[in-house]
């Protein structure tokens, strides 16, 4: 099975039973993570919310609006300023809202975006939040991505984070398993349109002065995230064959556990 749908509501995508590039974080935790995911137990956080927000700001404009809508304040101290709270919340039911603060922040990041020359020159031409979909032939595993931004020369996904720095960002791609995340895209345009493609990660800062930066995956990066998808797969593999779905320790064993290595360092140099 090899499809591409464009125009995919975001609900449906996350519906599939096909295995995805956060699935497979959550599995690198542990199979029990991944089955907690899978069944819809974990909730947004704020970061990921303003991050959904960031990108259909500056990649879906017309998306952005139909979906999210300025909230403004009301002193619901008052009898009228509950009214007009509850006739506003009537009048926007279905809408994301937003603060005044948070758009304003939002507007500051596309302006940052589109004045870095690289990132306008990717964003000048493509595709956002094409869905494809495909089977892995080691596996039998369906799988699937949903690029922020296709273009003729690769994919680019757009990151808020705290520090777009190329050192601080590269902390952030080890931390949340972004390499993963650009070995599967890689690997999946592959898979589906034959097309070998470059990866790119394009980093703005969520506060001021909201600063871009862009950067394209290694091939060391994408191969350390290959490693890692291919064995998150193996694993799925086993667990749906074996109807188990194990945490940290599959066996129930009991560990011994140490210092991280920085703090044993910490305290022999004291």
């Amino acid at each position: 099975m090899k499809r591409i749908v464009r125009d995919l509501p975001i609900k449906i995508y996350h519906a599939s039973d096909a295995i995805s590039h956060s699935g497979i974080v959550q599995l690198l935790k542990s199979p029990e993570h991944y089955k907690n995911y899978k069944e819809g137990i974990v909730e947004p956080t704020p970061a990921m919310e303003f991050g959904s927000a960031c990108h259909s700001f500056i990649l879906e404009p017309e998306l952005f609006a139909k979906e999210y809508v300025l909230a403004p304040k009301f002193d619901k101290r008052t009898k009228e300023g509950k009214e007009a709270a509850a006739k506003w919340d009537e009048e926007n039911v279905g809408k994301i809202p937003l603060a005044a603060e948070q758009i304003d922040a939002l507007a500051a990041m596309r302006v940052s975006v589109f004045n870095h020359t690289g990132t306008a020159k990717i964003l000048s031409a493509g595709e956002a939040e094409t869905s494809l979909f495909w089977t892995d032939e080691y596996t039998g595993l369906q799988c699937r991505i949903r690029p922020d931004w296709m273009f003729d020369r690769g994919i680019a996904d757009l990151k808020s984070c705290i520090t777009a720095s190329k050192d601080g960002f590269s902390k952030a791609v080890a931390n949340l398993g972004y390499d993963v995340q650009a070995a599967f895209y890689i690997d999946g345009m592959k898979a589906v349109t034959g097309k070998t493609v470059n990866f790119y990660f394009i980093a703005v800062e969520k506060t001021a002065p909201f600063s871009t930066a862009c950067y394209m995956a290694s091939q060391e990066m994408v191969e350390v995230g290959r490693a890692k998808y291919r064995g998150a797969l193996e694993l799925l593999k086993w667990c749906q064959e074996n109807s188990r779905f194990p945490g940290y320790q599959p066996s129930g064993e009991i560990e011994s556990i140490d210092l991280p290595r920085w703090a044993a360092s910490f305290e022999l140099e004291a």
